[in-house]
């Protein structure tokens, strides 16, 4: 008997290591695959506006140290730490929020203003605030939802509260992130318990919401109605998107190779960013975009593993928000690119080119990493290693 509750054990801890490491690996694939996309999909773009082909990738290659460093520094500090400091970092997010809508302190690009100027970089706070968001939501139920499960107690603490995120992300206008958020939130609420009623009736408000904010403004009933009714080419709503189906159908099933890409030439705007996808299936073929897809498969494999492992209602919340985080951005990035759904504005996680985008996904998957870490840790105890 002790012989088989000692296999059990062991068993257990190799499957634990099994999905830290594979969580690891892949993100460091993923990241990589973002690397050498970017040094081809931006040499056009960066000759034409900065008179230096290499201008975004020397960039990118910063972030990316920065960003595989929070990688390791996240995966070593124990997720429970989070819950100490939510409070505070989300006053922080909060505040970020509200300095980007303050012009000359930030940045508007193309109508936006999702960029707050710090020295010599930009950072775009509505990525960070999303990670902060779920900490503090995933603490929040922790802390006051979880033992009475009474409405109040997670209306005030979480709806409330992303609610005046939304708004705040709404002025900047950034529509794609706000649609990752609202899901995420609903990923955290069905992990976490919530009544399914409870679930209803904020999903309601927060639906009325969104179809208020989309059919405020007359650019997105246009956007909205040229992709349902596939017209607008000619005046340019449904260019990019045109633009992307002819980048992934001239990829065919191996692609034209590593920098031969056409639609870089100034035909698909922000190949290097958040089209990248449509770059990589053009270089690549279906091969290529069918490995990305796979990986991103696969955090979603792995993370549901490490979130159903933990026993902690914390960890096991903030495990299954990060996976559902980084995944459906993946998701609805695809879609926009190969034309099932509107134009989002939304980066690949780990692929586009953008630094605020790369380091809040290298910190959450550190975090995930940890989680994983701390269940490890749990069952090396349990079977007498530590």
């Amino acid at each position: 008997m002790e012989q088989e509750e000692e296999k059990f054990h062991r068993y257990n801890v190799l499957k634990i290591n099994v999905d830290y490491y594979f969580i690891f690996i892949i993100t460091l694939i993923l990241s990589i695959i973002g690397i050498v996309m970017i040094y081809s999909a931006s040499t056009a773009v960066g000759e034409r506006y900065f008179n230096d082909a290499y201008w975004f990738i020397r960039r990118h290659a910063v972030w990316w140290f920065i960003s595989f460093t929070a990688f390791i520094v996240f995966s070593r500090i124990n997720y429970k730490f989070y819950k100490k400091i939510a409070v505070i970092a989300l006053l922080l997010a909060i505040g970020l929020l509200a300095l980007v809508l303050i012009p000359g302190i930030s940045e508007e690009i193309g109508g936006s203003r999702r960029w707050l100027s710090l020295f010599f970089f930009s950072i775009q706070p509505s990525e960070i605030s999303k990670l902060v968001l779920v900490i503090f939501i995933c603490a929040a139920l922790e802390k006051r939802y979880k033992d009475n499960r009474i409405f109040k107690n997670v209306f005030w603490p979480s709806f409330a509260i992303l609610m005046i995120m939304t708004l705040l992300i709404f002025l900047e206008p950034d529509f794609g992130t706000v649609i990752v958020i609202w899901i995420t939130v609903f990923i955290i609420f069905y992990i976490g318990d919530v009544r399914i009623p409870h679930m209803a009736g904020l999903g309601s408000a927060g639906i009325l919401v969104l179809v208020a904010y989309m059919f405020m403004e007359e650019y997105r009933r246009e956007r909205i109605f040229a992709f349902l009714s596939r017209s607008g080419e000619l005046s340019g709503v449904n260019f990019q998107v045109n633009q992307s189906l002819i980048a992934l159908g001239s990829g065919n099933i191996i692609g034209l190779g590593l920098g031969n890409s056409v639609q870089k030439y100034s035909y698909l705007p922000e190949a290097h960013s958040d089209f990248i996808f449509a770059i990589l299936g053009e270089e690549f073929g279906l091969a290529g975009t069918i490995v990305v897809i796979f990986f991103f498969v696969l955090i979603g494999f792995f993370g549901i593993r490490v979130c159903l492992k933990t026993e902690d209602y914390f960890g096991r919340t903030l495990a299954g928000a990060i996976t559902g985080m980084i995944v459906m951005q993946a998701v609805i990035n695809i879609s926009v690119v190969i034309g099932i759904i509107p134009v989002t504005g939304l980066p690949l996680p780990f692929i586009s080119s953008g630094g605020s985008s790369l380091l809040t996904s290298m910190v959450s998957m550190g975090i995930l990493l940890n989680i994983a870490r701390q269940n490890y840790t749990l069952i090396k105890k349990s079977d007498g290693e530590i």
